[in-house]
């Protein structure tokens, strides 16, 4: 009865979470949602948080013991995804989200990854169109009340989000982001042609002026109260201390996570990672003398960096073709489907990280995405080309996010949801797993390996000094230019990110050496039993689980093949 329960709670669950955020349900291909868009009114989210209470009590009241294997992992991961979304309304950091979390992403590239099955579908979409103007009006509101609190996020990142909606506003409407859909094949081109018109009538009508009113908001009420430089941190919020130390459990994925021993992993990954870095550096550098020489010079000489944007398309693409080869070695299990770059869309390359992973839509009708930020690619890092593919395609994100989506004996919300930790993890392990697998080209792309996990390193500190140290954003940038080989358009970009996001840049550092430690433990314990591919296997084939659940997968995979 309680195996049925947690089954029957896990589809309530997703069914809810697809009504809650239809924007969700527009990416998963939902068309019965395509008419809709979120709620963001005071009202709905109050609902929305009692819902979450309301389905955790229900969880809590299940054993999990008593549970098959399977339906313990869904009662964890359904109680870790309640939680998490608990965690988010007490934050209420949409009241002040602006940069990499800003709200303009529901403008900016979004329907490009959106198919139009049928013209019933396309019909649907314009209503969602209409309710752009609502959503707007409701993020204005919520954000407004924010300010009355003194909740506002930094200049810094207040401008990043003004300049990409000016950008958008000066998109010629009919060419505007949100004509970007794709149309299924069976469509007529007389009905996209009808399609098109009706929607540049409505955002005419509704959505830019809709957008030109938040704009005015945040340039003419917000900007002039943004938090300066020396208050980077969400600490300097109030509640932002707590707010802190319980987003950083969730995205290291570790209930004993404090600000000073995260600090200190940081501290620790860079002194390990700069005697690497010598030891390669010395023989790719003429005249170094220690590791930031070689840093320095990383960041300095001109053959460091791309030639156009085309080079570090098709680096990309090599890069990947490469990784799919020896992967039989490696694992048993592949996803099905296939991985393709693109450049981040221009509207937001200026402001955008510089690489993200989208994965395939469950139809198979969207492929699995490499985003690269191909902006300014002289001033990019070519050094760098191998070690992100490595780790936003093959063997990293491709591998783990599509082989989720591709489950077939796990319940939808879990193909869809993940610990960041796990996720990030696994990205950043696989850029190392990568060199074991003999996939790095030549000694300047091992230093780019370095390089990215010296990165991830510096996070762990930026991340805990500014939201946790009171650290300014000048401090981040000056330690992290000194600790990783990071260009300057980067790590401006960067710790931006990271005072948009208290405590997300700390899951990749950590959740690697979780993976790596429980790797070395299952090695240890199994000797000549020990396969790696069985391994690999074991890790992704329940998709996004977080740390806890990983360490006690792997415990059971120990006493499986232990002789």
């Amino acid at each position: 009865m309680s195996n049925e329960l947690i089954q029957k709670l896990a589809q309530q669950y997703w069914d809810y979470s697809l009504k809650s955020s239809p924007t969700r349900a527009l990416l998963q291909g939902k068309v019965e949602y395509y008419d809709q868009i979120e709620s963001l009114n005071e009202e709905s989210l109050s609902k929305d948080h009692e819902q979450i209470k309301n389905f955790q009590n229900k969880v809590n009241t299940i054993d999990r013991a008593i549970l098959s294997p399977k339906n313990q992992i869904m009662h964890e991961m359904l109680s870790y995804v309640l939680e998490t979304a608990d965690g988010s309304f007490l934050d209420k950091s949409y009241e002040y989200d602006a940069g990499v979390a800003g709200f303009q992403d529901l403008l900016l590239g979004l329907n490009q990854l959106v198919m139009i099955p049928s013209e019933e579908a396309g019909d649907m979409m314009l209503k969602r169109l209409e309710k752009y103007e609502t959503a707007f009006s409701e993020i204005a509101s919520i954000q407004k009340k924010g300010l009355l609190k003194n909740r506002v996020a930094t200049k810094r990142n207040l401008n990043r989000t003004i300049e990409q909606l000016e950008s958008y506003m000066n998109i010629p409407v009919n060419q505007d982001t949100l004509l970007a859909v794709n149309f299924s094949s069976e469509i007529s081109e007389q009905f996209k042609n009808n399609w098109k018109e009706k929607a540049v009538s409505i955002i005419k009508k509704r959505v830019r002026p809709s957008v030109q009113d938040y704009l005015s908001q945040l340039k003419n009420e917000h900007l002039p109260q943004g938090r300066e430089d020396d208050k980077s941190g969400v600490i300097w919020i109030e509640g932002g201390e707590e707010s802190y130390l319980r987003n950083l459990k969730k995205f290291t994925g570790r209930a004993e996570a404090t600000v000073e021993q995260v600090h200190q992993v940081g501290l620790d990954e860079i002194e390990r990672l700069h005697e690497e870095f010598f030891a390669i550096g010395k023989d790719v550098f003429q005249g170094v003398s220690s590791p930031k020489d070689v840093i320095k010079k990383m960041q300095t000489e001109e053959s460091m960096r791309y030639e156009s944007k085309e080079q570090m398309i098709a680096l990309a693409e090599d890069a990947i073709r490469r990784a799919y080869k020896p992967l039989d070695k490696w694992f048993t299990v592949f996803p099905k489907s296939a991985c393709k770059v693109l450049p981040v869309p221009a509207e937001s390359e200026q402001h955008a990280p510089p690489a993200y992973y989208f994965p395939p839509s469950v139809d198979g009708s969207r492929e699995g995405t490499y985003f690269l930020n191909t902006y300014d690619a002289k001033s990019k890092s070519i050094f760098e080309a191998e070690s992100v593919a490595f780790h936003e395609a093959i063997p990293g994100h491709h591998l783990d996010r599509t082989i989720a989506v591709e489950l077939k004996d796990v319940a939808e919300f879990q193909k869809h949801s993940a610990s960041t930790a796990f996720v990030e993890g696994w990205g950043l392990y696989s850029e190392q797993l990568a060199n074991e697998m003999g996939l790095y080209s030549s000694e300047v792309q091992q230093l780019g390996r370095l390089g990215n996990d010296a990165w991830r390193a510096c996070r762990l500190v930026l991340d805990t000094g500014m939201h946790g140290k009171r650290w300014s954003r000048g401090q981040a940038i000056e330690f992290f230019t000194e600790n990783s080989p990071i260009e300057e358009i980067n790590s401006n970009i960067e710790v931006d990110r990271y005072i948009a996001w208290p405590g997300q840049a700390c899951s990749y550092k950590m959740g690697q050496l979780r993976i790596q430690e429980l790797r070395a433990h299952a090695k240890s314990e199994l000797g000549e039993n020990f396969d790696i591919r069985l391994f690999h296997d074991e890790v992704l084939c329940d998709g996004g689980i977080t740390i806890p659940i990983l360490e006690k997968k792997i415990e059971a995979f120990i006493t499986t093949y232990k002789n």
